[in-house]
């Protein structure tokens, strides 16, 4: 094993309230639920939300993984879920942080509740976004794993993440384009975000104010050192392929009129168009399978009933609004 001196635990929801204070107390203003659907023009750069558009000398476009087509970062990046739990237990069940060598990985951490009480938290189950069969069938894997090695009373949490990695194992933070100064953006931390993100944002805070930190360069976009990643980035881009090519051979197969059962999900033709169809919650929805991305066709995540792309990441919920990923528009709802 190795060992890592000086570990440190932080609630990121406490960390996230207090670096909002330091921006509103520097004179910053924080807009919510305005999810960006566009960055456009220059001297000023155009940003488009839902809710309106602002202005502004230099953007950052923090969305782990960019909006922007341009540059192309999407093929640079590996998009993965992964899953956590959080159980009750009557003592610590671990006292520091752990991250296993091997494969599957398993990470471990304690917490404690409100009132003192003791948690274990625990994640792994990683895979590529939209790839997987059964999403449910991880959470339930690591659910039993956790059984199996821990003395744990009681399930409080379920939940998982997105998280993209380059194809050189190094974070982004720098110009969209070569050049341009005036879009800039960060991501790709490779399922590392609590340090990699702070280190994106001095990097970028340092470009902004002229002093940039001496170890910017390998955090670079555009760099020779993109060169070490050609390799996996060809590797990458041929499963993106692959997943394009099953993806629309898989629905030829089947119709679109069968109702799935409650909590499934499924896609099929509806004449020679992808047709996604689920039922949640009593209700069956049909949107269309296509990706408004690239147009990968779309799979069922069972266990957040969600439709996931395989080829970038881009998820949407059951009736089609976009969740996450690159995608900035909807699927089409069918009737």
């Amino acid at each position: 094993a190795v060992a890592l001196p000086d570990q440190l635990q932080t609630d990121p929801i406490a960390l996230l309230h207090a670096l909002r204070s330091e921006v509103e107390a520097h004179g910053g203003t924080v807009a919510e639920h305005a999810r960006v659907t566009a960055v456009r023009g220059r001297g000023p750069v155009e940003v488009t939300t839902e809710r309106g558009a602002a202005r502004a000398g230099t953007v950052v476009v923090a969305t782990n993984s960019p909006i922007l087509d341009r540059g192309a970062h999407f093929a640079r990046l590996a998009p993965q879920r992964s899953y956590g739990l959080a159980f009750a237990t009557t003592t610590p069940a671990v006292e520091e942080m752990y991250l296993s060598s091997d494969a599957p990985s398993r990470s471990l951490r304690d917490a404690v509740t409100d009132d003192g009480s003791p948690l274990l938290l625990v994640g792994g189950e990683g895979h590529p976004v939209g790839r997987e069969r059964s999403p449910q069938e991880r959470l339930d894997t690591l659910r039993s794993w956790t059984h199996e090695h821990f003395d744990v009373t009681a399930e409080v949490a379920a939940w998982s993440a997105q998280d993209y990695v380059p194809h050189h194992a190094l974070p982004f933070a720098g110009p969209v384009l070569p050049g341009r100064e005036d879009v800039l953006f960060a991501g790709g931390y490779s399922k590392w975000g609590m340090t990699n993100g702070v280190a994106a944002a001095h990097v970028l805070a340092g470009r902004l104010a002229g002093d940039l930190p001496p170890w910017s360069d390998v955090f670079a976009p555009w760099s020779g050192h993109e060169v070490s990643g050609l390799p996996t980035a060809a590797k990458i881009n041929a499963e993106v392929g692959l997943a394009m090519t099953t993806g629309w051979l898989r629905p030829l197969t089947r119709s679109a009129e069968e109702t799935p059962a409650e909590g499934e999900g499924r896609v099929g033709r509806d004449g020679l168009t992808p047709t996604a169809v689920s039922t949640s919650e009593g209700v069956t929805r049909r949107v269309s399978g296509v990706c408004t991305h690239l147009g990968g066709i779309v799979s069922w995540n069972d266990a957040e009933r969600s439709w996931d792309c395989p080829l970038h990441g881009s998820r949407f919920d059951a009736d089609g609004e976009v969740l996450e990923g690159v995608a900035t528009c909807g699927l089409a709802r069918r009737t």
